[in-house]
């Protein structure tokens, strides 16, 4: 007798382990361009003013 109903769980759990692993390395991309982008902030430039007549 099977103890497990469900036809095929390792399927839907390794489903379920691509899925957070996909969103973890997503978090970590997002936290290296903050980290990138903190660390380079943007410089502020004078905008060119066209002469007055």
């Amino acid at each position: 007798m099977n103890p497990n109903p469900d036809p095929n769980p390792p399927e839907r759990s390794r489903l379920w382990l691509i899925f957070v692993a996909v969103f973890v390395l997503q978090l970590a991309a997002w936290t290296a361009w903050f980290i990138i982008a903190s660390r380079h902030p943007v410089e502020e430039v004078p905008l060119a003013t066209a002469p007055h007549h």
